[in-house]
């Protein structure tokens, strides 16, 4: 069995340069290509010293998403100045990265950001990563491995994994290979004729390597020899171990052979960080891997929102799972929603649930009991990218939300008592909500003018036009 996921997974991130169709796995996270990275000279304007610049407050914000330009050059990251007072004009996004090969990923204390590329060179790939300094814009540290042994038209899909507290970064390869290459026929849906087509099967299997962010310098890949396995997983690591799910293929099931067979559930693995070879694997309660929300608690446990309600936490010593639904979350309504998940410096995690219009604190010490709740009006765009529908400030005081869908705009509310503080509307609808270091809020706009900057009392500071269609700001 191919499923369809293996086959999305297939489409994606193609070593082959000569490809004339953007795939799925270009729009998503940009495809394979020689990634482009361009360190910006300086944060400070003419006339501004740097040291100035960090002393007023100004930074600049990483976009990330995919340009609406042609020819198209896959997901791309822009840096655009954040202002700190109103602003009448706020300068273009300066190019920082295009044709990467993976969403971006932000440090656990949000001062750099992971870039991924991977090239074909004639060895095999290639796989870049690069570390850009989130307030100046600049690269930090860049270091490159090297996949041998892999077919022509190998698909390979990076996922970049901070280890909190130490210089590691763990990159999880999915490697997807073609064989069995050959001529096959379908009957055409509208005609009935018999077509031929070009077939080929593919199978994945995945890979660790370990960055060191102080030499720039790789470990790896070791090679987990897992294949068949579903090519999406999901990832988060501690001071010590990375955590990885992954999911074996399921097999075929041909009527009157056999019983079906149940759906493989998921193992979550724990692998020493700089190792290849798990020092304990367990099973893992459904769904499969792919992306979820994941993050790393206090305890160093690692713990996965699945379904939008319910929170499954791996033990750093065992990896054994136990899991907990959250009742404020467990509300089942049509729309689909983008859920969120962070851990917050008092241990506690903030969840934003944006399609029932509830996000939570909740605290993992007490089986995850909700210590605040507040409910706001569903946003126009409470699914798609960006995923962040709402933040919570530094102090955890306040909730900032997307404005409901007939108001638009955005709202403040008192997280202790769950009541509006504040408002701003002027008929325009955002998809996404961020908040900078210096307290500035950012809010994201399908059309021009994409960037809309806030004060934290909701008064306007300017606005900015980019070409990216933005799915994440860092």
């Amino acid at each position: 069995m191919r499923s369809l996921q293996r086959t999305a997974s297939a489409a994606q991130g193609s070593l082959a340069s000569r490809a004339l169709i953007v795939s799925r796995r270009e729009m998503l996270a940009g495809g394979i290509g020689a990634g482009a990275l361009i360190a910006l000279p300086d944060l400070s304007t003419p006339g501004t010293s740097r040291a100035a610049s960090a002393r007023s407050g100004s930074r600049y914000v990483l976009l990330y998403g995919t340009p609406e330009s042609r020819p198209f050059t896959g997901g791309s990251v822009a840096a655009a100045l954040s202002p700190v007072t109103k602003s009448r004009a706020l300068p273009a996004p300066k190019s920082v990265a295009a044709k990467l090969a993976a969403a971006p990923v932000s440090s656990p204390d949000q001062r750099s950001v992971a870039l991924i590329t991977v090239d074909a060179v004639p060895a095999g790939a290639k796989v870049t990563l690069t570390l850009v300094d989130s307030t100046s814009a600049v690269v930090e540290k860049q270091g490159s491995l090297t996949i041998t042994d892999i077919p022509d038209g190998t698909n390979i899909l990076p996922t970049p994994v901070f280890a909190p507290g130490t210089a590691t970064i763990a990159v999880v390869l999915a490697i997807t290979e073609p064989s069995d290459k050959r001529l096959v026929s379908k009957k055409h849906a509208h005609t009935g004729a018999a077509v031929p087509m070009h077939a080929v099967t593919w199978t994945s299997h995945h890979a660790l390597a370990y960055f060191d962010s102080n030499s720039g310098s790789f470990a790896g890949p070791f090679h987990l020899g897992n294949a068949p396995a579903l090519a999406l997983t999901t990832a988060a690591a501690n001071g010590s171990d990375l955590f990885l799910w992954t999911t074996e293929e399921p097999r075929p099931h041909h009527p009157g052979k056999s019983r079906p067979r149940p759906a493989p559930l998921p193992w979550v693995s724990a692998f020493p960080l700089g190792s290849g070879r798990a020092r304990v694997s367990v099973p893992s309660p459904a769904p499969w891997p792919g992306g979820e929300p994941a993050v790393t608690l206090a305890t160093a446990d690692v713990a996965r929102l699945v379904n939008g309600r319910t929170v499954q936490v791996s033990s750093a010593m065992t990896s054994e799972v136990t899991q907990v639904t959250i009742d404020a979350l467990n509300v089942i309504r049509a729309k689909p929603s983008a859920v969120t998940m962070q851990s917050r410096p008092d241990g506690t995690v903030f969840i934003t649930k944006p399609g029932i219009g509830r996000a939570v604190i909740a605290d993992p010490a007490e089986k995850f009991r909700v210590k605040a709740e507040v409910s706001f009006p569903v946003p126009a765009v409470p699914l798609g990218a960006p995923s962040s529908k709402a933040v919570l400030s530094p102090s955890g005081e306040t909730l900032y939300v997307l404005g409901g869908a007939k108001a638009g705009g955005l709202s403040a509310y008192d997280v202790a008592t769950g009541a509006l503080t504040a408002s701003y509307s002027h008929g325009t609808t955002y998809s996404g909500l961020y908040q900078l270091p210096a307290g500035t809020l950012l809010a994201v706009s399908a059309a021009n003018p994409r960037l809309a900057f806030f004060s934290p009392a909701l008064s306007p500071l300017g606005t900015a036009d980019t070409s990216l269609q933005i799915s994440a700001v860092f």
